[in-house]
């Protein structure tokens, strides 16, 4: 996975660098680079593996914040978020419910593949991976701050975090848009917690704006 992600980074780089070389750099970026902002609702969870006593359900919160989108042809783009994350969901262990609570920041990068239709307006779509960061992380209940350490423990969880990302939406002729979204991370749990996994994965429903 990790060469085929490679192989294509590199593809992609040579493309852009042969545009920019044709184009120059300044006209490149004033003909293909655009942002906006976007807010969404999110309903999130975590897959548990090696974890027979813990369950998972799905709570919900909110994202907002922008992206950067460079078209490199037609029917091709790199699109970047950065995006300020808040979830929950109610955690079971032994027995024992309590809301799970997260903030952070995400950056998922998706490369796109983007089609005008006949009605106007353009559907896209794309993958990537995604890297977080987490500010705040805790079982609410319970008071428990899980990216701390306890009587000389490790943090129960990681404060950074990558894994996938999908992304489909449709974006009207002036710019407005509508995206819907899902994420899954690899392992949120810290590394020394044996062979436990615990992957959030989230869904997101929501608006956009490109300038």
């Amino acid at each position: 996975m990790r060469k085929k992600v490679l192989v294509l980074t590199v593809l992609v780089m040579s493309f852009c660098a042969t545009q920019v070389n044709a184009q120059g750099l300044g006209n490149f970026l004033r003909e293909r680079l655009t942002g906006g902002l976007k807010l969404e609702g999110n309903g999130t969870n975590f897959q548990l593996s090696d974890m027979p006593n813990a369950k998972s359900k799905i709570g919900f919160g909110g994202t907002f914040g922008g992206f950067v989108k460079i078209d490199l042809a037609k029917n091709f783009a790199i699109q970047e978020d950065i995006l300020f994350s808040y979830s929950s969901s109610k955690f079971t262990q032994n027995g024992v419910e309590d809301t799970f609570e997260y903030f952070g920041v995400e950056v998922p990068i998706y490369f796109m593949g983007q089609w005008t239709i006949p009605l106007g307006g353009r559907l896209y779509a794309g993958i990537g991976p995604y890297f977080g960061i987490g500010f705040q992380a805790k079982l609410k209940d319970a008071d428990i701050d899980l990216y701390k350490k306890y009587d000389g423990n490790d943090p129960f969880m990681k404060r950074i975090n990558f894994g996938g990302a999908a992304l489909i939406g449709y974006e009207l002729p002036n710019g407005l848009q509508f995206n819907a979204s899902y994420k899954i991370g690899v392992n949120a749990l810290d590394a020394g917690k044996d062979d436990s996994k615990m992957m959030p994965q989230m869904v997101s429903l929501g608006v956009g704006y490109r300038f």
